[in-house]
């Protein structure tokens, strides 16, 4: 049931300005850096560059400043992406950097559950936002890659709080 509506609602054409975007910052190699473009509750397709597209910080911050405009954007700022941010910011650019590894002190919608790290903080709000029971109507690409990204994940709960499977794990 949850996987079905993923996709339901999305249709070509923004409706409405840039709001914000998330960057995925890859290096070199076989990974990509990934550009999430949400215009309110409209997702575009995500932008998709080969990581030898994006040798450094500049270069990745060079293309978020090509689709960014008046937004923020929001990067991954564990490594690489660092330096993606600390570009950004001398630039005047409104950013925030995200580490998914940082401890949450936020609860779930019901105020019951806790979250390990911001990462299962993150994937429990879109979770949470896909579910068509919160009246959010968010509307996400129709993108192979993207679902599978989004529904492979396990999580459990811990004495800690909700924690989502690492990224070593799902590739396993």
């Amino acid at each position: 049931e949850f996987r079905r509506v993923l996709f339901r609602s999305w249709t070509e054409g923004a409706p409405e300005a840039l709001s914000a975007m998330g960057c995925d910052v890859a290096r070199g190699g076989d990974d990509k850096t990934v550009l999430a473009l949400r215009h309110g509750n409209w997702y575009a397709p995500l932008k998709k560059h080969a990581g030898s597209s994006t040798p450094d910080g500049a270069a990745v911050a060079d293309l978020v400043m090509r689709e960014l405009g008046e937004a923020t954007a929001f990067v991954d700022v564990i490594g690489i992406g660092s330096s993606v941010y600390d570009t950004l910011h001398t630039r005047g650019v409104s950013v925030t950097g995200v580490n998914f590894a940082e401890h949450s002190s936020a609860t779930d919608r019901a105020h019951k559950l806790k979250f390990r790290n911001k990462r299962a903080e993150y994937y429990w709000r879109m979770r949470e936002m896909l579910d068509p029971a919160n009246g959010e109507n968010i509307a996400l690409p129709p993108d192979r890659e993207f679902r599978a990204d989004l529904c492979s994940p396990h999580w459990s709960i811990t004495t800690g709080g909700i924690q989502i499977e690492s990224k070593e794990d799902i590739k396993g």
